[in-house]
């Protein structure tokens, strides 16, 4: 199997060769860290380690509002970027940026810049149709990735300080919010389909858990996004591709939720925020599939036994039946030397094969 066959059979709930090996993001101090440890200078991870890959196709889901640079120095930026939101960007760190200033805070303000959100071809950049044809040559799986809506709300337009509050305050306002970015991120998606820019699935990052559970109600999920993301699920399903969600945090109360509007698979299933895909899978089996889980902390700072028995236990429990993909509980940090980068691949190779 290929990478693509290997991700498709997975999320399909079939049983592949062996369990997917993913990882899509390292940490640039980390690779800075590996080539001192004798990793090559220009290897790819995943080329290098034989990882399958899982590309991201996007669009510009922007307001498109004027981009000003407000201040500069030689750690940091400030700029207003095309959603209007002020943000402070460090130059020597990983670290995301901070929202300083935000555009929308009330009906009034939302309605001068909903007009913004248009379903037009200037938002697919030429660079990333090339990327999409070269991805699609190589047989690599190929997602989507739109900006999920309500982290449109929280995270690009109204931050989270004043978003959190108004779902139970004016939730006429999030709702409207919601629905008319769910519409526009579908025109989109259909208009890239019309073009020939056809998906493997259609994958969320919107990071709606913290280390305690969700950051808004069931209730209010069930009321004002599991109708978004239902439609959202609807359009895969005429495409014949899954669904699939990043959401950091602690997800065991968020599952059952994700289950009923139709994800497919969740991502990344942080250990160090409860989450342990042993249990997980006892609950729920293939009704989604459980991609990640695999303890960062220990990579780093777990003895050789130690690793084994997290990669071990995991996979042997999260494979059975399917519907599990290999992926660490978060990106990869620089905590994480090469060599044992390297052992962590090994381990799952030899627990990760179907027999």
């Amino acid at each position: 199997m290929n990478s693509r066959e290997r991700v498709q059979t997975t999320l399909s709930r079939g049983i592949p060769d062996r369990v997917p090996m993913l990882d899509i993001a390292f940490w640039p101090e980390t690779l800075k860290r590996w080539r001192q440890e004798g990793f090559p200078e220009d290897a790819d991870p995943a080329d290098y380690f034989g990882l399958d890959r899982i590309e991201r196709f996007g669009f510009d889901g922007s307001l498109q509002l004027p981009v000003e640079l407000i201040e500069e120095t030689e750690r940091w930026r400030v700029y207003r970027n095309a959603n209007g939101l002020v943000v402070k960007e460090w130059k020597d760190s990983y670290a995301p940026p901070a929202r300083l200033e935000c555009t929308v805070q009330s009906w009034e303000e939302w309605l001068k810049v909903k007009p913004r959100l248009r379903v037009t071809p200037d938002r697919i950049a030429a660079p990333m149709v090339e990327n999409y044809c070269f991805w699609r040559e190589r047989g690599w799986f190929v997602v989507v990735e739109p900006v999920e809506p309500m982290w449109f709300v929280l995270d690009h337009l109204m931050g989270f300080q004043n978003a959190l509050p108004l779902i139970a305050e004016q939730p006429d306002l999030i709702a409207d919010i919601l629905n008319t970015y769910t519409d526009f991120l579908l025109g989109m998606c259909q208009l890239c389909v019309e073009r020939g820019i056809t998906f493997d699935g259609l994958w969320f990052f919107s990071d709606l858990c913290y280390k305690n559970g969700m950051l808004f109600s069931p209730r209010a999920y069930r009321e004002l996004l599991m109708p978004c993301h239902r439609k959202v699920k609807a359009w895969c399903e005429a495409q014949g591709i899954p669904m699939l969600l990043h959401c950091d945090g602690d997800v065991r109360q968020f599952i059952p939720l994700l289950i009923e509007a139709g994800f497919d698979a969740i991502q990344p299933l942080e250990a160090r925020a409860g989450n342990d895909v042993r249990e997980l899978k006892t609950l729920y089996g293939t009704q989604i599939v459980f991609f990640g889980n695999i303890s960062a902390d220990v990579m780093a700072y777990g003895t050789d036994e130690q690793l084994e028995e997290e990669i071990r236990s995991k996979l042997t429990v999260a494979k059975e039946g399917g519907g599990y993909m290999y992926h660490s509980d978060h990106s990869i940090p620089p905590t994480v030397s090469f060599a044992r980068y390297a052992r962590v691949i090994a381990l799952v190779q030899k627990y990760g094969v179907y027999e």
